[in-house]
């Protein structure tokens, strides 16, 4: 009897050793399971850092003295985007922009836009070609025409080309005693033509 219950007794004991033991492996496992990964899981986690690696910012871009644009040597995608982009301008980076010219001031006229100097406030008459002498002739020696009209020297030269809206383009050949300061008179080809012009006051564009 005594027999039966040491060797029923021996039975359990071994049976408890064999399940402490097949615990142990299975927490021994375990704790390998979380601290490693399996060779797929560390393939997939290699891939995304590559990934991220791949997405880095990027670096940036400077011009140099020479009109280069300067990358580190060892960056090869930054300095292939540089060569593109010096490529695509085609010109040197470190060039002043050249601003551009000002608009000309230009004087709207039957003949189409003509650029002036200057634009003087004057009082006008008209005169006739034989007003100023029996052969008609101008200070300047030419014949007194229309077009052609007798200013003041000192304000505007002898030979400036001039504008007046509502008399037209004409050449500053003339001059008069009367004439003086800002005034003008206009040489027009008919008597009635001048007295109804008579004395009003105009703009005159001095053209280039």
């Amino acid at each position: 009897m005594k027999r039966k219950i040491f060797k029923t007794l021996e039975t359990i004991k071994r049976k408890s050793v064999l399940c402490l033991m097949l615990a142990g492996f299975s927490m021994i496992n375990t704790g390998f399971t979380e601290q490693k990964d399996s060779p797929e899981v560390e393939q997939v986690k290699a891939e995304e850092v590559q990934v991220e690696e791949t997405h880095a910012a990027p670096t940036a871009i400077a011009v140099g003295e020479d009109g280069k644009i300067k990358v580190s040597e060892d960056d090869e995608l930054t300095l292939a985007l540089a060569e593109e982009i010096e490529a695509s301008l085609g010109k040197d980076l470190t060039a002043p922009v050249e601003e551009p010219a000002p608009p000309e001031e230009v004087v709207e006229t039957p003949q189409g836009y003509m650029p002036y100097t200057q634009v003087l406030g004057m009082e006008a008459t008209a005169y006739l070609p034989t007003d100023g002498s029996a052969e008609g002739i101008t200070a300047m020696g030419i014949p007194a025409t229309y077009g052609i009209v007798a200013v003041d020297p000192d304000v505007i030269p002898l030979g400036s080309r001039v504008y007046i809206p509502g008399y037209g383009e004409a050449l500053a050949a003339d001059t008069g005693g009367a004439i003086y300061g800002y005034r003008i008179d206009l040489c027009m080809e008919d008597y009635w033509e001048a007295m109804d012009f008579g004395r009003r006051n105009v703009t005159v564009f001095v053209l280039k």
